[in-house]
């Protein structure tokens, strides 16, 4: 069996399902691709459940490029704003959060049935559970092997994403296609992640699983970020963490301050003249989560008097 389309994408994500409603708009016959049972399953994770959308802050700056024109480009003619009045005409609302964040009221799987309405309103199909064969491009036009048959497209564009949550079905499409066709590959690596423990305090801080705080983190050469963290029972996580981690190089030191707000030293100064007969970790604990202090307490300074 044969099939043509005049744009054919792979990947029913987020950004395959909402490029394929803008070329059904502009009158293109547009059929979308996805290997998995349902469409857009990491918008369903995100945020916890509530989907955080978009950020009102989003600027070029924000980006990590080697070529930070395309940003500049790209948010210019698409902004945060432009988001939110789609998601205002579907009649969904949100909530800011810290830092700029926008989660809907309505739970992730609002978001998910936005795009897949508006993939219909502009007449695309999905086709969900269909497996990604060979793709070759002859004649001017793509063709593309899949569930059995092929399909014949003027335009190709790859949204199958990146390596990351391989248990949710992330492959390495993107990169294998993008080689077969040419193009250069920057070097993978993981980013917006987690760091995990090991050694001989690993335990010890996976005690604190659930302990947030705010902090200041960077990297040794890189940026600043003041944000929270969050003590999992791995590593660390939460925003502060999940930022650094674009930056940082296997080697690199990350640099914690736990107390951002205040100079420690001039604080715990204080407090010995205020309050000598406290113990540390009564007195840490006004700045600090209280199982955090009893850490430091029992592994990294004696918990006696002021």
């Amino acid at each position: 069996m044969s099939e043509r389309v005049d744009t054919l994408i792979l990947g029913g994500g987020a950004a395959g399902l909402f490029c394929a409603a803008r070329a059904g708009e502009r009158g293109r016959k547009v059929l979308v691709l996805d290997h998995a049972k349902r469409p857009a399953e990491k918008v369903r994770i995100s945020g916890g459940g509530r989907c955080n959308f978009t950020n009102i802050d989003t600027a070029p700056a924000n980006f990590i490029s080697q070529n930070p024109h395309f940003a500049k480009s790209a948010l210019a003619r698409y902004t945060p704003w432009d988001f939110c009045d789609r998601v205002a005409r579907h009649n969904l609302t949100w909530t800011e959060k810290t830092l700029g964040q926008l989660f809907c009221d309505q739970k992730s799987g609002a978001i998910i049935q936005m795009l897949l309405d508006d993939l219909d309103a502009a007449g695309g199909a999905l086709r969900l559970e269909t497996e990604i064969g060979e793709v070759t491009h002859r004649d001017g036009r793509f063709i593309v092997s899949a569930g059995g048959s092929e399909i014949s497209a003027g335009n190709l564009v790859v949204a199958t994403g990146g390596l990351s949550i391989p248990k949710m079905g992330a492959t390495s499409l993107a990169y294998d296609l993008a080689r077969h066709f040419g193009h250069d590959i920057v070097p993978t690596r993981p980013a917006l992640v987690p760091f995990t423990f090991s050694g001989a305090l690993k335990d010890a801080f996976a005690d604190l699983s659930g302990v947030a705080c705010p902090v200041d983190v960077q990297t040794e050469n890189g940026p600043q970020f003041h944000e929270a963290m969050l003590f999992t029972h791995r590593g660390l996580s939460g925003p502060a963490i999940l930022q650094i981690s674009s930056y940082w190089q296997p080697g690199d030191t990350i640099l914690i301050d736990l107390c951002p707000a205040i100079s420690a030293l001039d604080w715990l100064s204080e407090q010995r003249n205020n309050r000598p007969n406290a113990e540390l970790k009564t007195v840490l604990s006004d700045i600090l989560p209280t199982r955090l202090c009893q850490l430091l307490c029992e592994h990294f300074m004696p918990n006696k008097p002021m």
